[in-house]
């Protein structure tokens, strides 16, 4: 009853539960990470992970690595958690959904050991990317370029570059914020957001270099499904992702864990 009445006062149902946590540790070669995650409350069949990454190895990261826009990375974990109403009177009434990944990723392209090399690195991907030959941004330049060509009179230059950051504010890849230094557990991470003013739904990520050509990166996905309902859980799943980012470590990995495989899960 205590339980119910709480709910019924904060507005929602789930999201990340500290009570039924699980401590996760990977081998990063000679360090292990450690990360403290509450388990999922979406089904999702479990699956074995490797607990070894060898994650300064270039050919070890061209093998796994998954690619998705100017994300290229191996994943170590997927944990996920959904915010739905107290009383679900529909099986569409979701709030959102917060979502934590850790991963590795690799580049050569700057020394990352320099951390303020990495926090312009990862805005200039972004920026790369969208605006690059096949990006977003690009196909909205070439869209509009083409509808002003077609019109009987064209749009001035400064009308057309009008439209087009207008469309790429509302439909493409904005520019984002700067990414910014941010200390958790004695460790000072670079923190950037994949963000855009006309949406709620965000990316934010958390950059430790672990190498001269990689680093572990903590993506936090909010998923907002419905707008109207975002602050009664916002301030819950912000509060989550603190305490998920202190409970990361690096230490050396322990003598009677060194050749040591260890079992954890992951929701894909």
């Amino acid at each position: 009853m205590i339980q119910l009445i709480k709910d019924f006062w904060r507005g929602f149902v789930g999201g990340p539960e500290f009570k039924l946590s699980i401590t996760h540790k990977f081998n990063l070669k000679d360090e292990q990470l450690s990360v403290t995650l509450p388990d999922s409350n979406v089904a999702a069949a479990s699956s074995t992970v490797d607990v070894h990454f060898p994650h300064s190895s270039k050919s070890w990261f061209e093998q796994n690595k998954k690619v998705y826009e100017q994300h290229e990375f191996v994943r170590l974990i997927t944990e996920n958690w959904m915010y739905v109403p107290t009383i679900s009177i529909t099986p569409s009434s979701e709030y959102g959904m917060l979502s934590c990944q850790l991963r590795i990723k690799q580049t050569d392209k700057i020394n990352v050991l320099d951390k303020q090399a990495l926090a312009v690195f990862v805005i200039k991907a972004y920026n790369d990317f969208h605006n690059g030959l096949n990006g977003k941004n690009t196909k909205i330049r070439q869209e509009i370029t083409e509808q002003s060509s077609k019109k009987a009179t064209p749009w001035t230059p400064e009308k057309l570059q009008e439209e087009i950051d207008g469309w790429i504010e509302n439909r493409g890849k904005p520019l984002i914020p700067a990414a910014q230094m941010i200390k958790f557990n004695q460790n000072d991470w670079i923190f950037y957001q994949e963000v855009r003013s006309n949406r709620l739904s965000r990316y934010d990520y958390y950059c430790l270099p672990l190498s001269e050509n990689s680093f572990l990166e903590v993506k936090f996905n909010y998923r907002v499904d419905r707008s109207d309902k975002f602050k009664k859980w916002e301030k819950h799943a912000l509060a989550s992702q603190e305490l998920i980012m202190e409970s990361i470590s690096l230490a050396p990995i322990p003598l009677d864990q060194d050749n040591l495989l260890v079992d954890n899960t992951a929701k894909d």
